[in-house]
């Protein structure tokens, strides 16, 4: 990896944005994490990370996972099945809003929610991600307890409400393979691996996935974070923060304090500083 950077250095900066973010409440063990904790791995091609910080940690990716889901679907179904039931468009709206029609894009809840109905189950997503990366990502057990022990569940309302559209069928096996791939874990080692599938110029639904991301993949903060950073990046309410340098370098980042929005605090703050130094 042609690049030097004291990533330890830039970690001690990082940790004094932790107490500007609090953890999410609405998750049991979310809300129950070392709010210090603070990772970042870069990876390229060659899959050989620069890491540093608290990269032993795993967390469940939560919404970073969509977009592998999308690009493992348009791989395996294409354009046409994928965009029939959800659109590629930019929204103001929060991640968890209950839509009135077609799902906006697939990085909210309710158009990944209409995607995960195009699964089997989480296993075909998990086995080919780790297969194609190298990883070896698992299901969260107790964190899948966790997010179904939740009193007033948003995803089942949504989930009750793409049914009523007619735009997913089976609204409990639905959502289970969604809870289950969003509970799909990692350490950021792993994650910037998965990450380098979206820096393979050879993948060619790479572009379109980028797309969105850019466009969709940092909530409703989507629009100036493009303006500013301009990498296509996708955050979770985990604390997870996924950058790509498109054809270069996936970046990602992990610590659980969390903006208004829900992203990441120390995440976003490491982006700017390595987008001046990349």
């Amino acid at each position: 990896m042609s690049i030097n950077l004291n990533l330890e250095d830039l970690l001690k900066l990082a940790r004094r944005e932790v107490s500007n973010g609090k953890l999410p409440s609405y998750i049991p063990l979310l809300s129950q994490v070392n709010s210090q904790s603070i990772a970042i791995a870069i990876s390229d091609l060659d899959k050989k990370p620069i890491i540093a910080g608290d990269i032993h940690l795993t967390f469940p990716l939560m919404s970073a996972i969509k977009p592998f889901l999308l690009l493992y679907l348009l791989e395996i179904l294409g354009n046409g099945k994928v965009f029939e039931i959800v659109d590629r468009q930019a929204s103001l709206m929060p991640f968890n809003f209950i839509p009135d029609g077609k799902p906006p894009n697939p990085m909210l809840n309710c158009g990944a929610i209409a995607l995960a109905s195009l699964l089997d189950s989480c296993q075909s997503l998990q086995d080919w991600l780790n297969q194609k990366s190298g990883t070896n990502l698992y299901i969260d057990q107790q964190m899948l307890s966790s997010v179904r022990s939740v009193a007033n569940r948003r995803n089942l309302e949504i989930t009750s409400q793409l049914q009523k559209l007619g735009i997913i069928s089976n609204p409990e096996q639905t959502l289970s393979v969604y809870e289950e791939i969003c509970c799909l874990t990692c350490n950021v080692v792993d994650l910037a691996k998965i990450g380098t599938l979206l820096i393979n110029a050879k993948m060619p639904n790479v572009n379109t996935v980028l797309e969105v991301m850019t466009n969709c993949g940092m909530y409703e903060t989507s629009s100036t974070f493009a303006q500013e950073i301009g990498l296509p990046s996708k955050s979770s309410v985990s604390g997870v923060l996924l950058s790509i340098l498109p054809t270069q370098l996936a970046i990602a980042c992990y610590s659980p304090a969390l903006d208004e929005v829900g992203n990441s605090v120390a995440g976003v703050f490491l982006l700017k500083q390595l987008k001046s130094l990349l």
